[in-house]
């Protein structure tokens, strides 16, 4: 089955806002954490944008919830168009080695920058002002507790010393198997959409929920639901959603709702606004990129469906990359130009060095861990 190229695009643009989030949080923290936090720009006008829609362009949370949300897209639809229960199997079995060994390889990058201190992420935070980036890989490594996080703690334990962004993969893990196991239980169920909303309510406050939501759309899709049928019709309705997703998707997440446009949407009885409000303006921005041909053609520029094949080396990578050759070209660059031409500067290199980077691993490791995933299913589920 032919891959959604557009939803590759989307990916892959996804995947380049995370790392220009993470490049904020460690540059211009107030970007993200508001008032509270270092500022760098004319009268503190982070913290009014940290506030605003704006916050959307650097929106890495809303960015993994497209990411789970996709996912959840993804790895149902295959199953939903030809309700073969070997697929699900299949994926059932692949998915941990298809996560843990890329995994091992960013792991071991930060253990080996670690070994020969090449990471400069705390003389960078003491001028850009980043408490989050200074204290980062403030610990001694050792290649047993490394291999021990790759394969055990960022699964399990939430383990996450070397590489703190991992901490998506247990729910890409652990999402993927509740996908499975609710189309094996549910997947030909005639009245399966009410069990949509039963697991709807019990993950409501959850990241889960975005698998459940993506499963969903992937089940309308497959069937072509009225609900799609409608959406088809109606460019007006597209529109208006859209913009809500996009709203809900700038809900802000590293600072409170208080004083901003969005204070009447925070409630007390929620433990966390923002991954409720992302998940929700996630699923609205999918729901309409499916069933808007405009948005296919945007996100099938081929620099986005390239970003998209890289997508998941570039994420596992470019963590490394901040605290090491970023956070060393900064300090250079601080001493002798402007600030934001410093950090400008070396967003650009480091982008130069992490595209290429990426795809290499993706080419010459991650292609070949997918195809090794995929003997180990054959070998234990395919006779001779």
């Amino acid at each position: 089955m032919r891959k959604i190229q557009y939803l590759d695009g989307l990916r892959g643009l996804a995947a380049l806002i995370v790392v220009f989030h993470h490049f904020i949080l460690a540059f211009y923290p107030a970007l993200f954490l508001g008032a509270n936090a270092a500022t760098h720009l004319q009268g503190g006008m982070e913290a009014n944008i940290s506030g605003s829609p704006l916050n959307i362009f650097y929106g890495g949370n809303f960015m993994v919830a497209i990411f789970f949300v996709l996912s959840g897209f993804v790895l149902s639809h295959k199953f939903l168009l030809r309700k073969d229960v070997a697929i699900l199997t299949e994926g059932a079995v692949k998915r941990y080695l298809r996560l843990a060994l890329p995994v091992a390889c960013s792991v071991l990058l930060a253990f080996v920058l670690m070994k020969f201190s090449l990471f400069y992420n705390q003389q960078a935070a003491a001028v850009s002002g980043s408490n989050w980036l200074g204290g980062l890989w403030t610990f001694n490594p050792n290649l047993m507790d490394a291999l021990r996080q790759t394969f055990i703690g960022v699964f399990f334990t939430n383990a996450l010393n070397y590489n703190v962004t991992l901490w998506t993969v247990s729910f890409e893990f652990f999402g993927a198997l509740l996908i499975f196991s609710f189309l094996a239980l549910f997947g030909n169920m005639k009245n399966r959409y009410w069990v949509y909303l039963l697991a709807a309510i019990f993950f409501f406050q959850t990241y889960y929920l975005a698998f459940i939501l993506g499963m969903l759309l992937a089940d309308l899709m497959a069937n072509e639901n009225a609900i799609v049928r409608k959406f088809n019709k109606s460019k007006l309705l597209r529109a208006g959603l859209l913009l809500v997703g996009l709203f809900l998707g700038s809900y802000p997440s590293g600072r409170g709702a208080g004083g901003t446009i969005y204070a009447l949407m925070e409630k007390d009885y929620l433990t966390d606004s923002a991954v409720l409000y992302h998940i929700w303006g996630a699923f609205l921005v999918i729901l309409i990129l499916l069933n808007s041909k405009r948005m296919h053609k945007i996100f099938s520029a081929k620099i986005l469906l390239f970003l998209g094949e890289i997508s998941f080396t570039m994420y596992l990578l470019h963590f490394a990359i901040l605290g090491s050759f970023s956070s060393f070209v900064f300090l250079k660059l601080a001493a002798h130009l402007p600030y934001a031409s410093a950090f400008w500067i070396s967003f650009a290199l480091s982008c130069g060095l992490l595209i290429p980077v990426a795809y290499l691993m993706h080419i010459y490791i991650d292609q070949k861990i997918v195809r090794f995933s995929k003997s180990v299913y054959l070998r234990l589920f395919k006779p001779e």
